[in-house]
């Protein structure tokens, strides 16, 4: 049974809250309506009353009453999420703890990781793409010399939020996928796992944590490599190296 006795009120008061942030927000905006509405009869008209303020929360009243009452009855009962006190489960560090036990990973691990790498690039590939759009309609200054506050956040809201949407929905369906490559992967480390005991293979984590402090280190000193050689192009110690390297062999070597 998914949904336990314990759980209802939490989901109630789940519920009334999502309904009372909607019924609040939706309160802000009759207001702003409203007031953009009196400033074209009359500039001098004052929008924001307590008049107004009142009559908008007068409909929230109820659900906030309900919203505490629940609060309320939850913390008298003693009504808690059950699994509030629990680890999180996290697939993907138990996947990297068991990946340190294998010696040789198996065909179906390194698919597994070339498919978490080309959905993480297309993931954030697509949300590159999404924001091009974005950026373009915001660095264009034309949209935004009307000085009309309602227009302006019309335009953003058409041009801009469904784009914002689809970029992030590109990077939720990427880590949801990424997520069940990593199980898959969990699945297959845990195998290879077996296969290598039967095999009576064993992995020293020691001598496979200093292998990575050593390619970690040689990829530290290849990008300080290329940081310093870029340095001497741009400073101009490049065209030094080349004069005396010319003055040496046509000077101590003797050619030409």
């Amino acid at each position: 049974m998914f949904v336990t006795r314990n759980k209802v009120p939490l989901l109630v008061q789940s519920a009334l809250c999502v309904v009372l942030v909607v019924m609040l927000a939706a309160g802000a905006i009759g207001i702003y309506r409203e007031g953009i509405a009196e400033k074209q009869e009359d500039p001098l008209a004052w929008v924001y009353t307590r008049e107004k303020a009142a009559a908008a929360l007068r409909p929230v009243a109820p659900v906030f009453l309900a919203a505490v009452a629940v609060t309320v009855v939850c913390a008298v009962l003693n009504v808690r999420d059950e699994n509030e006190n629990k680890p999180v489960k996290d697939v993907e560090l138990n996947r990297n703890l068991m990946r340190e036990r294998v010696a040789e990973p198996s065909e179906a691990m390194r698919r597994e990781q070339a498919c978490q790498k080309k959905l993480l690039i297309g993931g954030w590939a697509g949300f590159g793409i999404c924001m091009l759009p974005v950026l373009l309609y915001m660095i264009n200054g034309s949209h935004f010399q009307n000085g009309d506050l309602e227009e302006m956040i019309g335009g953003v809201a058409l041009h801009v939020f469904p784009w914002i949407i689809l970029g992030l929905a590109c990077l939720i369906t990427s880590e949801i996928l990424q997520g069940r490559s990593i199980q898959r992967e969990y699945d297959a480390v845990m195998e290879r796992i077996k296969e290598e005991k039967a095999a009576g293979i064993k992995v020293d984590p020691k001598e496979k944590q200093l292998e990575k402090s050593c390619t970690l280190l040689r990829v530290i000193l290849l990008v300080v490599a290329v940081v310093f050689i870029l340095v001497g192009i741009r400073n101009g110690s490049m065209n030094a190296v080349i004069n005396k390297a010319i003055r040496i062999c046509t000077e101590c070597v003797g050619l030409g």
